[in-house]
């Protein structure tokens, strides 16, 4: 028990700043989390970005997002919406 607790504290404290989470939903689909981040001066949803790269920004595709701990995604589009990039 210590030595995974040990193991997972060094993992957090390496990951590099900007690290996105995105989780696999069990059929294979890779989902963000519900999270925002700025991209070169854009609010961007996490679903609106590429998985593990925090510096491009799609519109017009299709998203999907962790809503809850109970396993709910939202599904829309990355659309821009009052100055942000968001999974509507």
């Amino acid at each position: 028990m210590q030595l995974t607790a040990i193991i997972a504290s060094t993992i957090i404290a390496l990951a590099p700043v900007g690290t996105q989470a995105w989780a696999n939903d069990g059929r294979g689909v890779w989902v963000a989390n519900n999270s925002w981040h700025t991209i070169r001066g854009v609010r961007v949803h996490e679903a609106c970005t590429r998985m593990n790269d925090a510096n491009t920004i799609l519109r017009d595709v299709p998203c999907g997002y962790w809503l809850d701990g109970a396993g709910t995604i939202i599904n829309g589009y990355c659309r821009l919406s009052g100055g942000s990039v968001a999974c509507i």
